[in-house]
């Protein structure tokens, strides 16, 4: 099976699914949907008009959560108890409230006004990050799982984006230490530039 994600560099949505893919040849094609005419070709190939989506063929998944539950039920990577399901809709939960947060910048709004909308976002963040603390001491600092690709993918992206800072959570700075040094960790890093 020949696999094409279509994707940014960026995307913490993309990068989970390029970590989880290590040993899975596929082709990358490289999409920039915030700053050219990217977007439109996005929505050519997925109308709900997001990435990653995986192409196979003539098929198409839209959705990364949906890409590893294919590729995990082709590749059997992990068994996922209801915990594990828990905890991933947690970390997709405080990945949403930080893209919004993103969008928000990039529109011009302000993320330190008291903005009814923006508390709510911060709140999540904050709400899951606190959840999440005893998962990161334990299985996230022992296992890589797509659990941890998650996390680590949103927390590498949110500093980056300006959207968190880790300085009073040294638990979050330690899981990310713990996993920095795995080679696909530096294969998918988010450009500098």
């Amino acid at each position: 099976m020949k696999y094409t994600l279509i994707g940014s560099l960026t995307s913490p949505f993309v990068r989970r699914i390029r970590m989880l893919m290590e040993t899975i040849p596929y082709e990358l094609a490289e999409l920039n949907i915030y700053e050219t005419d990217d977007g439109i070709k996005l929505n050519k190939v997925n109308p709900i008009n997001q990435i990653p989506v995986l192409v196979m063929g003539e098929e198409k998944i839209w959705d990364s959560r949906q890409i590893f539950y294919y590729l995990n039920n082709k590749y059997k990577f992990q068994t996922m108890s209801l915990e594990d399901e828990n905890t991933l809709t947690a970390i997709e939960g405080a990945l949403n409230a930080g893209i919004s947060l993103f969008q928000f910048k990039r529109s011009g709004i302000s993320i330190d006004e008291p903005y009814m909308i923006v508390n709510r976002h911060k709140d999540r963040i904050d709400s899951v990050l606190d959840y999440l603390t005893p998962f990161t001491q334990t299985e996230g600092m022992k296992n890589w799982n797509f659990q941890s690709m998650t996390l680590y993918a949103f927390l590498d992206w949110g500093q980056f984006r300006g959207i968190l800072n880790l300085d009073k959570r040294p638990v979050y700075q330690q899981f990310m230490a713990q996993h920095a040094n795995r080679e696909i960790v530096k294969q998918t890093s988010i450009p500098k530039v």
